[in-house]
């Protein structure tokens, strides 16, 4: 109580005062308090697993799966597999127009767009002409990164966060037409028969049913990889129509991040719309830094992931510039933890150039942000602190007004 109370007072201090770096504004406060704890959540759930018993002889910990992030992951991932198919397929767009296709060959195309909620994703490219995988391949870090440092900057301040949530509704309704032109697919219609099968078995416990369904289910399943063109790690394995992203599992999530957004923006001038950007900018930032110390530097010799292929990519195009221009300066081959650790730095100065930027940009108090919150969509319900100012102030020019006019009449 003691600690919660001397925070509390640490951000009522920032109402008053002239602002200065080191007497910061009440929301800017907030804004550091709260991105503390956002970062310690995503760090806690981010494998969506909570640990409940520890194995001493194993050395392991028995979890359960607690998917309190899941929506927002499911996001963040399809904007990074946003960034490497809208840059792949540029890129494919511009070979053909300069090189044609192949003779008797397929255009460029992608295959599938994967999303899983344990921070996977794959952008398969499929047909004759390949993206230029030098420029498609760091799209993802890039894009998800350039994106959530987009949230987070606008999360500082109530108006701005107005701005990153239309963003992110109109990137999330683009990625979601991507995945339709691309593959139009239904989880709810493709797994339909599992789900009637689980419900057989766990709520009415008929096996006889269970069995049944999950054989409707396996034929169905069967009949949609009939015209499947792609088996992702063996023959036996998935096929691009069993690993595309749904639309509705799409929709879904942003149905629930829409209601949430819809929810902080009509309530106290969107004051609180700042949190939701601030934590979905965190997530989108961390995932391409988290995806960078797992494969390309804890995992670098036996995960396959963009890291991996980047620096293998460079390899591949050193190797041949040194075997063509042998007189010439030889270009080193890198290691995938080197470009690991040269991208973690670069990811972690721009969030927090970002960070520094909107402390510096959005230096307004709560009650100031909830005023000027108010010029772009407002709020049905306002701040009630920012209602009692702007009384004030609209009472002062009144005052000033009619003095202004007594004294014009008395002269």
């Amino acid at each position: 109580m003691g600690a919660w109370q001397s925070l509390e007072d640490w951000v009522e201090e920032g109402k008053s005062g002239p602002w200065s770096p080191s007497h910061p504004s009440d929301a800017q406060r907030e804004s550091m308090v709260f991105l503390a704890f956002a970062f310690l959540v995503i760090l806690i759930f981010w494998q969506c697993k909570i640990p409940y018993w520890y194995f001493i002889e194993k050395k392991k910990f028995k979890t359960v799966f607690f998917p309190v992030l899941t929506p927002f992951k499911l996001l963040t991932v399809l904007y990074h597999e946003l960034g490497h198919a809208v840059v792949g397929m540029l890129t494919i767009w511009y070979k053909e127009l300069w090189y044609g296709i192949p003779e008797g060959g397929d255009r460029g195309r992608i295959d599938f767009i994967m999303i899983d909620k344990y921070e996977g994703g794959l952008t398969k490219f499929g047909g004759d002409v390949e993206p230029i995988y030098s420029l498609t391949l760091p799209a993802g870090y890039v894009g998800s990164c350039l994106i959530g440092c987009w949230f987070l900057f606008t999360g500082f301040d109530a108006k701005w966060s107005k701005f990153g949530a239309i963003s992110l509704l109109i990137l999330t309704s683009i990625a979601t037409l991507i995945c339709f032109f691309v593959k139009a697919k239904s989880g709810l219609i493709n797994n339909w028969y599992y789900i009637i099968s689980w419900v057989y078995k766990w709520v009415l416990f008929n096996e006889e049913k269970t069995r049944k369904a999950m054989r409707r289910h396996e034929n169905k399943k069967a009949e949609r990889n009939e015209s499947a063109r792609y088996r992702h790690d063996n023959a036996e394995g998935p096929t691009e129509i069993d690993l595309h992203a749904s639309q509705d599992l799409i929709i879904g999530c942003s149905l629930f991040v829409g209601l949430l957004l819809t929810l902080a923006w009509m309530w106290d001038d969107s004051i609180w719309l700042r949190f939701i950007m601030l934590f979905m900018g965190l997530l989108s930032a961390l995932y391409a830094v988290w995806d960078i110390i797992l494969d390309g530097i804890r995992y670098a010799k036996v995960a396959k992931s963009d890291i991996t292929y980047m620096a293998e990519e460079h390899n591949r195009k050193a190797k041949i510039h040194n075997k063509l221009n042998p007189e010439r300066r030889q270009k080193r081959q890198r290691s995938t933890t080197f470009y690991a650790i040269l991208w973690l730095f670069t990811k972690t100065d721009m969030i927090i150039l970002v960070v520094v930027l909107g402390y510096f940009v959005f230096r307004k108090t709560k009650v100031e942000q909830a005023i000027e919150s108010r010029e772009f969509l407002p709020a049905k319900f306002h701040y009630g602190p920012s209602d009692l100012e702007e009384d004030v102030r609209i009472a002062g020019d009144a005052f000033k007004e009619g003095m202004g006019n007594l004294v014009g009449n008395g002269s």
